[in-house]
């Protein structure tokens, strides 16, 4: 249905850009291309509610990654190129609930030792977002609110290395953008957490079974966060321990629609909360 909805208004889109494109050749290049720039932001402003209506037409009992909206969508014309990609928020940690309760900071406090970072910044989270934590000093920066972006991390001395990602011999560790999010229902989606997420998740959960967890559902998405005992590995112990901070449904998806006119190219992403029917971050770019 996505599909089909976005295909229909494509026609619009190209027809719109690519009048743009026409209607300012005589001007410089530089207003030029702020014009189609927002030319394409309004189109594809237009494009959102289409994206949203797919979502919410979904079977809303789990999400995993076998479902249309996990699949890029493009379609290329003469006369401009739509991509949509889709990716859902709650298959990562959130760090505005790391200081919820103790199983959620273990959970991120293991994250940190998986990666070689310091398990002792989760002290550091804590006091940023006015949790507790360490006292506020000059090393220990203080918000008192939940936090807006990930990137945030840089203010309690996060280095470029933890956030993006490094190589350390064989092994190539990804940077916490990858693994956390501010957005999302607090709970983790075992059909789509990333392998270092799912590792977090228990400190009797290894690569081996991780691994397994990802298998299995690439061809039998969990239907309820107890058929993760379906896994080699995963006890009714484990289960128990982390049942309440899974879920097999994410509720927060980051949707990124760009349109490419020529060698103008514009973005727009935005985090659509599908529980709420509401927009919670938009950025243009």
């Amino acid at each position: 249905m996505l599909i089909v909805l976005v295909l229909s208004f494509f026609l619009f889109l190209s027809s719109l850009v690519i009048s743009s494109f026409e209607s300012a050749s005589g001007t410089g290049r530089f207003v030029q291309k702020i014009y189609l720039k927002q030319q394409a932001y309004h189109a594809l402003m237009s494009v959102m509610p289409y994206v949203f209506q797919g979502l919410s037409q979904e079977d809303r009992t789990f999400d995993s990654l076998l479902d249309p909206w996990a699949f890029p969508f493009e379609i290329e014309t003469e006369k401009g190129k739509l991509t949509i990609n889709i990716s859902d928020e709650d298959r990562y940690l959130n760090l505005n609930f790391v200081g919820e309760n103790k199983v959620y900071r273990e959970v991120f406090e293991r994250l940190l030792t998986l990666l070689r970072i310091s398990p002792g910044y989760a002290d550091r989270v804590l006091a940023w977002i006015g949790k507790g934590g360490v006292p506020y000093e000059e090393d220990y920066p203080l918000k008192g609110a939940p936090m807006d972006s990930v990137e945030e991390l840089r203010y309690i001395g996060m280095s470029e290395d933890e956030l993006y990602g490094r190589t350390e011999g064989d092994v190539e560790y990804p940077g916490l953008i990858e693994l956390l999010t501010v957005y999302s229902s607090g709970k983790i989606n075992i059909n789509t957490a990333p392998k270092y997420v799912i590792m977090a998740l228990d400190e009797r959960i290894d690569s081996t079974i991780a691994e397994r967890v990802i298998e299995h559902r690439s061809t039998k998405p969990f239907k309820k966060p107890q058929d993760l005992v379906l896994v080699e590995g995963i006890t009714l112990d484990i289960l128990y321990r982390i049942e309440k901070i899974i879920d097999v449904k994410s509720t927060h998806f980051r949707i990124k629609a760009t349109v490419r006119t020529g060698d103008v190219e514009t973005t727009l992403e935005v985090i659509y909360d599908r529980s709420k029917g509401k927009v919670v971050y938009k950025r243009l770019y």
